[in-house]
Parts: C-alpha cells; structure tokens; sequence
C-alpha cells in the first residue's frame, strides 16, 4: 500500500474526490470505507475513503499523505458504499455531500460510541391473526421469497401493523435485521411499544427527536450485529446493517419520505434499490399508496397484497358534505359541524377536525387601507398566532409582536382565513367544559409534548382533536367517531398537479380512523363547491377507484408517474444573477442532442419568489425517458463546474421532485 492513493471524500459542495497517501504511521491497513483525518487547506477534516488508486493525475509534490486513519474496519460496509455510490450517481449531488448526509453527525466527528448488545429474543405477546390478515400475511411470506417489493395496499383499520409483526418475526427468527420507516416520529413511541413488547429490548431508535450520540449508536450497532431492529424515519435508510432481512416502509405515500434540501432523495425509492442490492425483502404498506406505487404495481414491479377488511368489524362511515354557501360558517366551523360535535359528546365519542394549516390566521390585515402583514424577508405573509401574540412567517425565523393598527393608516387590523389556533378557540368557546386538544406542529416540538397530546388523544380523554395531517397518520382512536374537514376547498383545488392525490390521501386516512370497534362513523366535509365532481368520488368511491378515475388526466397531461422530471433551482440577492444562471442552462439544454425527448419548462420564478432575502427560480426538465434525463443531467452539472457558474449564485437539482407548482 506504500505507493496506494486514497481517493477521499471530504464534506464540500465539489463533486470531486481529493488524493492523499496513506498516513506514514499507522497501525491499520487502509480499506474502502474508513474514516480518515486529513489535511484540507488550513484545516484537518473527517473524510472517508470512498476508493484506493495506484496512481494520481496531481504531481507527486502536491499530494498530502493522510493524518491518521480512524478506523480499524470500514465504517462504511459494501453495501453502504454502494448505496452512497449510487445516490451521488442517480441524485446528482457531490460525493463528500453524500457522505455527510449518510452518516449520522456524531460519527462525522471522528468519534466512535461505545455500542451495546441489544438482540431479539423469542416473542411473546404474540396476537392471532384474523383469517383476512392471515392470508394477506401468508401471500406476503410467499412473495418475500422473490426479488420484487410487495406492496401491501390495505384500507385504514385492517390490521397491517400486526402482519408487519408477524413478518419480523419469521426474519428475526432466522439472525436477520429489520428495517422498519415511519414518515413522522409522532409514530415511533406506540410501534417502539409493539415491538418491543414482541420482541424485546432489541430496537434502535434514529429520528431527530434522539440525540447525534444515541442516533450514532444505534447505526453502528446494528452495523456489529448487535442491534435486531432499527424504528426509524428517512435518515435510517442509510444505516448499513450487518445482515438485513427486511425493510418495511409504513405509510409509503407519505411526502416526508422525500427530503427537501440538501440530498433531496425519497427514502422509499432508496429502500428498492437497497432491496436490491442487500437481497432482503421489502414491504410498503399504505391505505391511499402513491400513485407510483400503484402503476408499479400495474406493471407488475411489485407485487400487490390488498387488506380490504377491517379488523373490528364496524360499517363504513356515513359520508356528508355541508354546503357553504347554505350554512356559512362562524370561524371556520359551521352549524351542522357543531351540531353534530354536540351528539358525539352526547353518546361520550370523540371528534376530529382536520385542517392543514397551522397558526391562528395566514391572513393580518388592514380593515381600511387593505396592508397584509408580509415577511420582510419572505414573499409570504405572516401567520398570525393569538397565543403568543406574534406574527410569524412559516418560511425562515422570523416574527414580531401583532399591533392592533396599521402603520400606514392607523386603521384597525383583522385577520382573514382559519389555522388550527382559532379552530380550537372557537370550540373551546362552545365547548368550554370538554378537553380539546390541538395536535400540529406547533404543540408537538418535543418528544414529552407530543406524547402527552397522542396520549391523551388514544385514552378518549380529549373529546374534541383539531390538527393538520399529523393526526392522519397511522393513529388508532378507538373512541373516534366524528371526522371533519373544516376547508376541503384549501386542499382539494390547491396549485400543484398532485392536490387532488394528497388531498385524497388525507381523506381516506383520516376518514379510516373514526367508527371503529362497531361505533357508528360520520365523516364530514364542509366545501364552498358541493357539486365538484372530484368531492362526489370521494364520496362515493374507493381509493382504489378514486386514482382509476384521475390516472388518465395524469397520463394525458404527461405527469408523473407516467414521466420522470427535474428541477433546477437557484437563489441569489440578486434576480437577475438568478435567471442569468438559469438561461444560460435553459440554452445548454436545448442546444443537446437529447431535446427532442425532453420537455422544458421555465425559466420560471419559484411558487414563492423570495425566502430570507434570496430572490428563486426554478427550471423543469420532463421526460419519459429517464435514462436520456439523467445523462443530460450529468452534463449539465459539469457544464455549471466547468465554466463555474455555481459561484454566483446557489443553485440545486432536485431529482423526482414531489412539488411541480
């Protein structure tokens, strides 16, 4: 090794490696995957050695032989590293970057926990599966056997959690590891609980709520074997375990899956490839999976297990829509939505109301002159929050104390619009003797919050629960009988191609959970537009129908899945540095060989212009041919590096993109 060059990854925006030599003293040989200290400028940094040369383009004179190699073995195993190789390769996003987004915080130091063995024990507790959720459980133990994900579509209350048990338990009962993905940590304590009521003390945690220690930990246990089970969001799907048998991804359609700065890459889609590469089994399991997961399904990509039972064997909801326009509301919640919160309360059964904005009001307003409150920094408005008396922008840090008069003419301010906030005061007014709770993000900021809300929530003790989507999300309220939409017309008619897709995700989800256990369900949905043929099929169909109805105007509008797209994006103080950049791309695009496959769409202004003083705009890049997109791609980036257009303005690629506003 003595005239090896190790090609190090260091944590910069460069999509380049950086030579080095071997330390001159070390006790350990160098291997792929190690952690190395480094000289880098004036400083030492922690990098990984992503491959070893036998030689180098730089002159001898210029290579810096390495500080020390911290590992005695690679701390990133064969299939991690090819699982960074392959998200630098598909995601477009500089190596060291990569790296950086892969490995937990703490280990990026150079430090290395002392780590404990926690293994699966025999389990106990063991439920006996329902014959609908034995032979989904049976065909999905069928199906691990071959190569392709499963895609287990069951309607919310069927049950998917206890097969999910029950596969783990054949996988650990065999020495292997389980993955298990949740979109929300809001989900982690109640299946921490469930598994490790069935398994024992053999799950690791890693979440944002854990602290870089614990979360480092936990990745590095299940690295040794001494780890069974790692219970965790997108982040854990790079943990490179020692012998993995099974992913599961719970609520695969959720968007939290996809990460929105930096690598922006959809841990479900990493899972397949993981999958893959590990040959281990992977489950998505959905009541309202994504509409890629469903044309994958059609195609025969995975194979489809379909739930459509429930577990208690209650009646579907009762399903109503309250027309607006007929019975206005007072603050957003109308007079048959209070009559029916009334009878609920009558027979002691719970509410829900569901609104996906969080705040008091999005709206602070001058009655006289018409001045909203804005974002000094933001092309957003300020949110009003009447708790604290602030108004802040939901886009950066900033907020400042709500004055009761305008600063141009002195007139009197109103705010305009609903939040969670004045939901739960105007029930609070009219039910001032019954427990509400709100559940958003705003009261569930840290792990000793949010469990005291879900758990109030679960016990029946909170008679009344408003929230955002949060409380769609694999709960079980088992004395829920009353759900409510307070703005079906916000979600539903929202800008993007994919509004009608989530808002029906969020219906079916939400709707699933009330009438459980033989109680009487009742569903409603208050709307301005009650003969909107999209709210009829809600109504009336399935999920299921629901997406055959909408996936021709998908296919006929060429979007996604039936495409695969791009975004560039670039910010800067400066707007036209902006779309200086931007159109010198759009010119570089037209003028390849692969246009005649490519729609391009843009240089546009970004949905909103203006984030913390930086003026945005975007680029799209659709096609149906991925392969032909992704090479146009990987010129591009080294058209930007090598005539170094980066350097006045930042500027990104986000690879499958869910938001196409």
């Amino acid at each position: 090794m003595k005239h090896s060059i190790l090609n190090i990854a260091v944590d910069t925006p460069v999509s380049q490696v950086f030579d080095y030599y071997p330390p001159e003293n070390s006790d350990y040989r160098p291997k792929i995957g190690q952690r190395v200290l480094v000289p880098f400028g004036r400083r030492e940094v922690v990098g990984f050695i992503h491959k070893i040369s036998n030689g180098s383009s730089l002159p001898k004179e210029k290579i810096k032989p390495c500080k020390s190699i911290i590992d005695k073995e690679p701390l990133i195993n064969e299939g991690a590293h090819g699982l960074v190789s392959w998200c630098k390769n598909y995601y477009h996003h500089p190596l060291g970057k990569t790296y950086a987004a892969a490995v937990p915080k703490y280990l990026r130091t150079g430090k290395t926990p002392a780590i404990e063995k926690m293994l699966f024990h025999e389990s106990k507790d063991k439920k006996k599966l329902r014959v609908h959720q034995k032979k989904a459980h049976d065909d999905c133990a069928k199906l691990l056997k071959k190569p392709s994900p499963i895609l287990l579509n069951g309607v919310t209350g069927s049950g998917k959690t206890e097969i999910y048990l029950h596969l783990m338990e054949r996988v650990l009962s065999k020495k292997k590891q389980v993955l298990f993905l949740v979109p929300e940590i809001g989900l982690t304590p109640q299946l921490y609980e469930a598994i490790t009521s069935r398994f024992g003390n053999c799950v690791g945690l890693i979440h944002s709520s854990t602290t870089d220690k614990s979360r480092a930990k936990a990745w590095l246990a299940a690295k040794e074997n001494k780890l069974s089970v790692i219970l965790g969001t997108r982040s854990s799907i790079f943990v490179p375990f020692h012998s993995l048998g099974l992913i599961v991804i719970d609520e695969e359609h959720d968007e939290s899956y996809k990460q929105q700065s930096g690598l922006m890459y959809s841990a479900r889609d990493l899972a397949v490839v993981k999958a893959k590469k590990s040959g281990c089994g992977l489950v998505l399991g959905s009541a309202t999976p994504s509409y890629e997961s469903l044309l994958n399904a059609e195609k025969g990509k995975y194979s489809e297990v379909r739930l459509t039972k429930k577990v208690f064997s209650a009646k579907p909801p009762e399903k109503k829509l309250i027309n607006l326009n007929a019975s206005p509301s007072t603050k957003g919640l109308s007079a048959p939505l209070f009559k029916s919160i009334s009878k609920a309360l009558e027979k002691g059964e719970q509410s829900l109301l569901f609104i996906n904005r969080r705040g008091y009001s999005p709206v602070t307003m001058c009655e006289e002159c018409g001045k909203i409150d804005e974002c000094p920094r933001c092309e957003s408005n300020l949110v009003s929050y009447k708790g604290s008396g602030k108004l802040k922008c939901h886009h950066c840090s900033y907020q400042k104390t709500a004055v009761m008069n305008c600063s141009v003419c002195d007139g009197k301010k109103i705010t305009v619009g609903h939040g969670t906030e004045k939901i739960e005061e105007e029930l609070n007014y009219k039910f001032p003797e019954e427990m509400i709770i709100r559940i958003d993000r705003d009261t569930t900021s840290s792990n000793k919050k949010r469990k005291e809300a879900f758990g109030y929530a679960r016990s029946g003790e909170a008679k009344i629960l408003v929230g955002t989507q949060m409380l769609t999300k694999g709960h079980d309220f088992p004395n829920l009988s009353l759900v409510a939409f307070v703005n079906v017309d916000q979600g539903l008619f929202g800008s993007g191609y994919r509004s009608s897709e989530r808002f029906a995700q969020q219906y079916y989800q939400a709707s699933g959970r009330c009438g459980r256990r033989n109680k009487k369900g009742l569903v409603l949905l208050q709307t301005h537009n009650p003969e909107n043929e999209a709210l009829k099929s809600l109504l009336n169909d399935s999920y299921v129908a629901f997406y055959e109805k909408n996936k021709e105007d998908r296919k006929r509008l060429e979007w996604p899945p039936y495409t695969y797209s791009f975004l560039v994006r670039a910010e800067s103080p400066s707007e036209k540095k902006v779309f200086d950049f931007l159109d010198v791309v759009a010119e570089f695009i037209k003028n390849s060989e692969e246009i005649s496959s490519i729609k391009l769409l843009g240089p546009i202004q970004s949905p909103i212009g203006v984030i913390r003083g930086k003026k945005r705009g975007q680029l799209m890049l659709i096609s149906k041919n991925r392969k032909k997109l992704h090479m146009i791609s990987g010129r591009l980036i080294s058209f930007i590096d090598a005539k170094k257009l980066g350097r006045k303005v930042k500027w990104s690629i986000d690879v499958d993109p869910t938001d196409h506003s």
